[in-house]
């Protein structure tokens, strides 16, 4: 009985590192490598676009000024919306 019942806790204390270390590899897709060779994490959702928009923002470049090209929740997303609402949100 001893033994059937440490056997079951070995496999199931195995089978929970196991499935710990797959997760960790599918994490790996959520890094992206930046043209200079660094690599970031990039969030959810964000397309290749709105990665260049951000990136020409930051090195002060030109960008496209429509928040729809601008990753959500960014600076240059929130001064984007602040220009199409018509100036102060502030209420």
């Amino acid at each position: 009985m001893k033994a059937i019942l440490a056997a079951l806790v070995s496999a199931s204390l195995l089978a929970a590192f196991a499935g710990t270390a797959s997760a960790a590899s599918d994490n790996d897709h959520k890094y992206r490598r930046h043209h200079s060779g660094k690599y970031y994490k990039a969030p959810s959702g964000v397309t290749e676009r709105q990665w260049r928009n951000l990136r020409a923002y930051e090195r002060g470049e030109y960008y496209e000024r429509d928040s729809n090209a601008l990753p959500v929740g960014s600076r240059p997303w929130w001064e984007q919306k602040e220009r199409e609402s018509g100036g102060d949100n502030r209420r």
